[in-house]
């Protein structure tokens, strides 16, 4: 009997956002929560298909420092700072400029520039160049998509590039003209709902109701000929409703220290006199959240080799959100917080029993490939 698995992933799917399917996933009544790691879906997402922690495969945010003396991708982007501020944040230009920076530079991976000031452009650098569902490993550790393929076993992952309804239709065309050893479908809408309407948003209902059965017909199809499938439904993170949004200007202006303004993040780097003024401004404003310096950092098992993401990081209190950020403006919903939060655990659901042991997002790739019966 030909033996399968299916793992759909869904972006900000922690255990709140689960529990909400609600008997719409009757059919996966085996459940947990995962913790998850420090940063956002460019780092889960890395830890979940490689199995290792954001410290092994140094993925954590969108946009890291540009080490020293490396040729730098974004540096031409510096041209923007000609054009006045309303014209050069438009979304549409810029999501034109990373489609072009993209195909110039040969990348296949995520890249999106958001608001990033112009100015910021040379001194950062975009970790993530290759498709991470077709590479064969993220920062030395193989995927298990990479290790099914290695194996002899037959693929398919979802185009993440498309849209998301035209990305799951492509899915079920691939299902029924070949059903695979293993299925990897990629569901990113939940998360811009609920970034935009919150968790009581009214959208989300809707939006759960599709991926259901999305992954109902992919059971189905997957069981064509009597063949045993494993069905996992995994995320990254959860989301917190936001209710306090603090402005970031006045936190990052007139100081020595390089920062970088996440949407719950301030990342800094900078002599220790840099980073002590800037801790010092940030509590004697009263923002809510805690100094994460390189031991706290490590800690957390964040990537510190370097300092990519910052020699210090000033993490906000769950609920709270720096707007305008440079990844964007105001929003209901977010995650990226503390690992203790609750928005940062993330939520499995099975058709068959979870091993003892499971209990983060670095254990799922190990399951899968156990799954499929590769040692």
């Amino acid at each position: 009997m030909a033996r399968r698995v299916l793992v759909v992933f869904v972006d900000a799917l922690g255990d709140q956002q689960l529990e909400r399917f609600g008997s719409t996933l009757s059919a996966l009544p085996h459940r947990r929560s995962l913790r998850g790691v420090l940063g956002y879906s460019s780092g889960a997402l890395a830890t979940v298909l490689t199995g290792v922690s954001p410290s092994e495969h140094g993925r954590m945010c969108l946009f890291s420092a540009r080490p020293d003396g490396a040729p730098s991708l974004l540096a031409p982007l510096a041209w923007l700072g000609l054009l006045p501020r309303i014209v050069h944040e438009r979304g549409r230009l810029r999501r034109a400029l990373a489609k072009a920076l993209a195909y110039a530079a040969g990348l296949t991976g995520y890249v999106a520039l958001h608001r990033v000031p112009p100015e910021a452009f040379p001194w950062l650098d975009l970790p993530e160049r290759e498709d991470l569902f077709t590479a064969s490993e993220i920062g030395g550790a193989p995927t298990f998509l990479a290790r099914a393929r290695e194996a002899g076993r037959t693929v398919y992952a979802s185009p993440w590039q498309l849209p998301e309804e035209e990305r799951l239709a492509h899915a079920h065309a691939a299902l029924v003209a070949r059903p695979p050893d293993l299925a990897f479908l990629y569901c990113a809408g939940l998360d811009g709902v609920l970034h935009a309407e919150g968790n009581d948003g009214q959208r989300a209902r809707s939006v759960r109701a599709r991926i259901a059965g999305h992954v109902e017909r992919a059971r189905d199809q997957l069981r064509r000929g009597g063949a045993e499938v494993t069905t996992l439904l995994v995320g990254d993170h959860g989301m917190a409703d936001v209710r306090r949004v603090i402005d970031p200007r006045p936190l990052t202006a007139n100081t020595s220290a390089r920062a970088f303004v996440d949407s719950t993040m301030l990342r800094l780097w900078g002599s220790a006199e840099a980073l002590a003024q800037s801790r010092l401004r940030l509590e004697r404003a009263r923002v809510p959240g805690r100094w994460l310096d390189s031991a706290a950092l490590a800690a957390r098992a964040a990537p510190t080799a370097g300092s990519p993401y910052g020699d210090a990081i000033f993490l906000l209190d769950e609920g709270c959100l720096f707007a305008p950020s440079w990844v964007g403006g105001r929003a209901r919903g977010m995650h990226g917080y503390d690992l203790h939060c609750g928005s940062a655990a993330a939520a499995i659901a099975s058709d068959a029993p979870l091993p003892e042991g499971l209990d983060s997002l670095a254990g799922l790739a190990p399951l899968i490939t156990r799954s499929l019966g590769i040692a």
